[in-house]
């Protein structure tokens, strides 16, 4: 039976407190309408082994390969395998090839988990759910809660200080004038930031750039703003994602039209002005599989899986997609991901009953007398 509930009335600490005592093995799954975001954590035996936000600018690949330790080949080359058997997770395949040491996928991961954590303890308003299940992969690396949640309730005290010139993530620092006499002086890691700084990014872009939490960014900032070195205004949430709503709902226009053409030509041209954005890759398989282009139907929606691993419509119809060109490991993959993300509809009895379909047709097939 899942656990669920808002989290007015049970607060993410509580929740995997809770997890903790009762060293619960599942799948948490954490959503807030104001925040327009959703988390997934991973949990074993009350330990956390995964953690990333709908939201988060820190995938993995992207991650080291800002921080300089693989190529964009090599990034590719993991991303072509990592397509081919779905199952496995990028970090292994890294290691496997030799791209990364598992020291290094191993900071990388705990350093997400522990941000995403850090992030979901702020949220005071939302709706959580636990499903217990047994096939929670165990992963790399296994932190205890009580550790985090110390340090998240330090750095919430903390951020009350900060709050004053850096009101939250989504500000967006600016460069102030100097006057001819100025003189500034000021640490390395405070010219690594300023040197970041365009008056367009917000704090979790800046941080993302560096390899280092907004919350770390965030001081420095608050340091420079003391100086009179920059800016801060608070933006209030990504004015990016602000932009591209009306752009959505024109694609959306179109496509319930049946312009299926002018979408998908509408919808990737907008993702060169808007690469992160995973609804339109979206919208482009859903205009490529009213087509009928089924193959480049899955592509475009594997694609917005990478860009949003936590979109349940997106797992759900590269699902239906994969099963037209009779990949039936990959739609059962991407089924069972949608079953983890989506906990009630249509859609979900439905996916259920082809799941069990395609384990059957499996089973079928593998017991059938050769001769």
């Amino acid at each position: 039976m899942p656990i669920e509930g808002p989290l007015k009335e049970l607060g993410i600490q509580d929740v995997l407190q809770m997890l903790e005592l009762a060293r619960k093995t599942g799948v948490l799954t954490v959503r807030s309408q104001r925040m327009m975001d959703e988390a997934v954590v991973h949990v074993v035996e009350g330990d956390l082994v995964f953690a990333s936000r709908r939201r988060a600018l820190r995938l993995l690949g992207q991650q080291l390969l800002r921080e300089g330790k693989l190529t964009a080949k090599e990034l590719e080359r993991a991303l072509e395998a990592q397509r081919a058997d779905p199952k496995q997770r990028l970090g292994a395949i890294l290691v496997e090839m030799g791209t990364v040491d598992r020291s290094e996928l191993e900071r990388q991961l705990r350093f997400q988990v522990e941000e995403t954590i850090y992030d979901l303890l702020a949220w005071d308003e939302g709706y959580f759910h636990f499903e217990e299940t047994d096939d929670t992969p165990e992963g790399p690396i296994r932190i205890r809660v009580d550790s985090l949640l110390m340090e998240g309730a330090r750095r919430l005290d903390e951020w009350t200080r900060l709050e004053s010139r850096v009101p939250s993530p989504d500000a967006v620092p600016t460069l102030l004038a100097a006057g001819e006499s100025a003189t500034v002086d000021l640490r390395p890691d405070e010219w690594e930031v300023l040197a970041e700084v365009d008056g367009e990014r917000d704090l979790r872009l800046i941080a993302a750039s560096l390899g280092r939490s907004a919350f770390d960014v965030a001081k420095i900032v608050f340091g420079l703003s003391s100086m009179g070195v920059v800016d801060v205004r608070d933006r209030g949430r990504d004015t990016r994602e602000e932009e591209v709503v009306p752009l959505l709902d024109e694609l959306e226009l179109m496509l319930a039209d049946g312009d299926l053409e002018g979408t998908e030509r509408r919808a990737r041209e907008l993702q060169k002005s808007y690469p992160d954005q995973a609804e339109l890759p979206l919208i482009t398989g859903r205009a490529l599989a009213a087509q009928g282009r089924f193959r480049a139907a899955v592509e475009s929606f594997d694609r917005a899986v990478t860009l949003d691993p936590l979109s349940s419509d997106a797992h759900y119809h590269l699902g239906l997609a994969a099963i037209r060109i009779g990949e039936l490991d990959r739609a059962r993959d991407a089924w069972s991901t949608f079953l983890r993300l989506s906990h009630t509809g249509d859609r979900r009895t439905h996916v259920e009953r082809a799941v069990t379909a395609i384990d059957e047709l499996k089973s079928a097939v593998e017991s059938a007398p050769t001769e």
